[in-house]
């Protein structure tokens, strides 16, 4: 996959999408944002409705709203089994691809509530595990390819 696959306004775009794509959690209680411990399906469905969340509130400013189906889809999986509307493969705006893949790359090399921040290693086997599945297999490759150098910006930013 060349560099300059995308063009610098899509990039701009996915860059600005990517600090927005939670904030559809600002809906969501504070009870279930903070528990410790596994959630409950009735928690699980609440969270489940940030990106719809996000969506509805950058839809809402005239700046922002070219974000908002990047932001809804972000929890989208390339098989499919995603969430908030069950795209598949290519149908995920490519934005939502990419954020999908860095958003997992953050919550599991963070500590959570419910365990520990797990090891670039095991982030690694967990990407290349799921291409296909949950990460669009390109774009999920490409990561892996770079591990190397992606993982050392994120070690010198934390």
């Amino acid at each position: 996959m060349p560099v300059n696959w995308l063009k610098t306004e899509n990039i701009q775009q996915i860059h600005i999408a990517a600090h927005l794509h939670d904030i559809g959690k600002i809906g969501v209680p504070d009870a279930v944002l903070n528990k410790e411990g596994k959630l409950d399906d009735e928690e699980w469905e609440a969270m489940k409705k940030h990106p719809s969340i996000g969506a509805e509130i950058l839809s809402k400013s005239r700046h922002l709203k070219e974000l908002k189906y990047i932001v809804l889809c972000h929890h989208e999986r390339f098989d499919g089994e995603g969430y908030p509307l069950g795209l598949k493969g290519e149908e995920i705006p490519v934005g939502a691809r990419i954020i999908a893949i860095c958003d997992s790359i953050d919550a599991m090399t963070s500590n959570r509530s419910y365990r520990k921040a797990h090891d670039f290693d095991y982030c690694y086997q967990e990407i290349k595990n799921n291409l296909g599945k949950m990460y669009d297999p390109i774009i999920g490759q490409y990561v892996l390819d770079h591990w190397e150098e992606i993982i050392s910006v994120i070690k010198i930013s934390r």
